[in-house]
């Protein structure tokens, strides 16, 4: 199955907030370090990201209003932990399936230029096929060169995106 551009005018923009978050490799990043580093507060995230503090209480606010993380107590100050991610996409004959692990892989684009090119070339949706692939092959079930075979990509190409995959898909 080919990939393509994305293209925020079709009905992947109906998703509301999640696709938001796909958008957005900032938030994306706040939501995999609150999964990642449970109980987590705004302090905590502010200087990882590199984002003034206001801004980071935005974003955890989306999140939040989203239902993507939770505030884990009623105290001061505020702690939160993540939700699992679990949505369905389907647009005509294909499938695709958002999950904590794409919202990670988007978080990463922007200190990975590996994953920024592959997104600017084939789309979230080509991402989110290759995250498939990664799956099987961390498992050794699958090689490089059958993605590039199957996706119509080069080998060299399959073999970076998959290099670049494989630590989220381990963990």
């Amino acid at each position: 199955m080919a990939t393509t551009e994305t293209d925020w005018n079709r009905p992947l923009d109906t998703g509301g907030a999640a696709f938001d978050l796909l958008r957005n490799a900032r938030k994306a990043w706040i939501y995999t370090y609150i999964r990642h580093h449970s109980e987590t507060t705004i302090d905590e995230i502010v200087d990882p990201i590199g984002v003034p503090q206001r801004t980071v209480y935005d974003y955890v606010n989306d999140l939040e209003t989203a239902g993507f993380i939770d505030q884990s107590n009623d105290g001061r100050p505020a702690t939160y932990v993540a939700r699992e991610i679990d949505i369905q996409l389907v647009e005509g004959d294909a499938e695709r399936e958002i999950t904590a692990e794409l919202i990670e892989a988007i978080a990463r684009r922007e200190k990975d230029e590996d994953i920024d090119t592959y997104i600017e070339r084939h789309g979230l949706d080509g991402l989110a096929v290759a995250l498939e692939y990664a799956r099987e092959y961390v498992d050794g079930s699958l090689t490089h060169r059958i993605m590039a075979r199957e996706q119509d990509i080069s080998p060299l190409e399959a073999g970076i995106i998959l290099d670049a995959l494989r630590d989220i898909v381990q963990d």
